[in-house]
């Protein structure tokens, strides 16, 4: 037993003294990052956390991101505070990223060399940027992996990423383009940003120009006459906002499609032109006739209709049923009112823009008369009397005798 209790006190003394203890140290090293064929990378973003050793507030501290140099190094310097009230966590831990990928990397105070490597799964690419006419787009803005360079006098922006499919966006001044690079290697990838002209049109409803705000390329045009155009149009897409009258619209142009541009604010609302009342099974009924005027209007909403009425003097406003029932045409039935009532009634419509018309009107109520129908079926004259016709036998007859009489007044007058 005596013996055991011994051995077990020569254990516990060789691991407090085997046991790590880094409180209070200071360390100074490079990190070097690499990409996937072991070549050193700028521009990697990198970052240590470590066990800064204080005794109060958060246990870890880390760096903010810094970037490798041209030998793809940075120099890291930390210091633990060292501390009596727990047991101090000797690890460095390593982060670095670029171009989409991320590695990490542990390391142990005192047990690492003056350069901790760390690689990347990445390529290089290359972007080159140019117009229709091969020439270099310079100043170009490209973005890849969330990274934007500005392309230099031979239209490049050099960038590394990750393998994959990968998203890019470039612009230059007046227009962008976005697309696909599939990356399995180093490569060199060539944006086409061909240069268009480009007119827009702003106008209402009817042709007539408006003035109107136009947003472009970061910059803002006052359009007196609704007009704009340029010849400095760069990339297969561009966005515009568009204001009048406080009503603000995105449009996205794509000049190889189409580069002349109407664009239409339908400022004025739908037209009610007819409203006809009839009485059918002793109901009332109107049919409105309704359109939307203009070369550019936007048309009628059908959903929108809406017919309500009352009695005047008896009642509040109800909603009458309202259904399509032909082109530009909406009918009303009401139900079965009482005989000698005035109806007020109200119609409200919207175009598609959202231009409202209204137009109220009223109609007296009255009993349909039944029709006066004779036995035989037959429909009286409003004379009351019976149309006589005079056969035609009679009327020839007629005519001869003329004819006689008048030879026989002639042949007498020859005698005398």
């Amino acid at each position: 037993m005596k013996n055991l209790f011994t051995t077990l006190i020569l254990l516990a003394l060789i691991g407090t003294v085997m046991a790590k203890d880094c409180a209070g140290y200071y360390e100074s090293f490079d990190i070097r990052v690499l990409d996937s064929k072991i070549r050193a990378v700028e521009g990697a973003l990198v970052q240590v956390t470590f066990d800064r050793g204080t005794s109060f507030g958060e246990q870890y501290f880390t760096t903010e991101p810094a970037p490798t140099d041209s030998s793809g190094r940075i120099r890291i310097s930390i210091h633990n505070q060292g501390t009596n009230t727990r047991e101090i966590d000797c690890n460095i831990y390593i982060n670095a990223t670029l171009g989409g990928a991320v590695t990490k990397k542990t390391i142990v105070v005192d047990e690492h060399g003056p350069i901790v490597d760390l690689t990347l799964d990445i390529y290089k690419l290359n972007i080159y940027v140019k117009n229709q006419e091969g020439k270099p787009v310079e100043n170009a803005t490209v973005t890849v992996n969330g990274e934007s360079k500005t392309a230099d006098s031979n239209g490049l922006a050099r960038f590394y990423s990750k393998a994959g499919d990968v998203e890019y966006l470039a612009s230059y001044l007046k227009g962008k383009q976005s697309g696909v690079i599939p990356i399995s290697d180093d490569t060199n990838y060539e944006i086409l940003l061909p240069q268009y002209s480009v007119s827009i049109d702003i106008i209402d409803d009817q042709g007539s120009p408006l003035y109107s705000t136009l947003e472009l390329f970061g910059e803002t045009y006052e359009l007196e006459d609704g007009h704009y155009e340029t010849d400095e149009v760069f990339g297969d897409e561009i966005t515009a906002t568009i204001t009048h009258a406080g009503i603000v619209k995105e449009i996205t142009i794509y000049p190889a499609e189409e580069n002349e541009i109407i664009f239409v604010f339908d400022i004025h609302p739908p037209v009610i032109e007819t409203v006809d009342q009839t009485m059918v099974n002793n109901r009332p009924r109107l049919t409105v006739r309704i359109t939307d005027p203009g070369e550019y209007g936007s048309g009628v909403n059908p959903q929108s209709v809406s017919i309500s009425y009352r009695i005047v003097g008896e009642t509040g406003w109800a909603t009458a049923t309202t259904y399509v029932s032909g082109a530009d045409s909406f009918t009303t039935d009401f139900p079965v009112l009482q005989t000698g009532k005035i109806i007020e009634f109200r119609i409200e419509v919207l175009d598609e823009q959202g231009n409202k018309a209204l137009q109220t009107g009223r109609f007296v109520t009255v009993e349909k008369p039944e029709e006066n129908i004779t036995e035989n079926g037959e429909e009286p004259h409003e004379n009351g009397g019976v149309e006589q016709e005079i056969p035609l036998f009679y009327i020839v007859i007629g005519v001869i005798l003329i004819i006689i009489v008048f030879y026989i007044v002639k042949h007498l007058k020859g005698k005398t």
